[in-house]
């Protein structure tokens, strides 16, 4: 469903508790991908790649640097996708808001990544981080800073 008049804060806090949800699932995804990393790796980055559009979809991808990055991508890729917002049938899964981005008062893309990076910091925190450096960021500049190192 369309929003109408959601602010940032509104649409940040349904945007947590919908988050807070699927935090065990993207924790254990972590946790085996830090059991399969290659030995070639040499960063992590988690991506938070919003809609071009503005209306709400977005996911977050775990991305490996280092020599040959398809191949570090590919040692990785079932365990890559930590959230996904898609429409199914034509509903939204998970069930986020959506806008029309001619409507939105603030920008949904940096409202996403504000809050997807805030989600991922307190996941690198539960996992006690790995042996490689890691950092978050959002895809096209979106968000209110462009990238946070993740710490344990």
């Amino acid at each position: 469903m369309k929003q109408a008049g959601m602010t940032a804060d509104e649409y940040r806090s349904v945007l947590k508790s919908v988050l807070q949800f699927y935090i065990q699932a993207a924790s254990e995804r972590l946790s085996t991908l830090k059991q399969s990393l290659p030995p070639k790796a040499r960063q992590i980055m988690v991506g938070i790649h919003p809609g071009q559009s503005g209306e709400g979809f977005f996911d977050i991808v775990v991305h490996l640097d280092g020599p040959d990055r398809y191949f570090l991508q590919k040692a990785i890729e079932p365990h890559r996708l930590l959230f996904e917002v898609k429409c199914i049938d034509g509903q939204m899964q998970p069930d986020v808001p959506i806008f029309d981005p001619d409507e939105a008062t603030f920008s949904v893309n940096d409202a996403i990544v504000d809050t997807c990076m805030e989600w991922v910091e307190g996941l690198w925190q539960r996992l006690g981080g790995v042996a490689l450096p890691a950092v978050v960021f959002g895809e096209e500049g979106y968000g209110t800073v462009e990238s946070k190192p993740l710490l344990p």
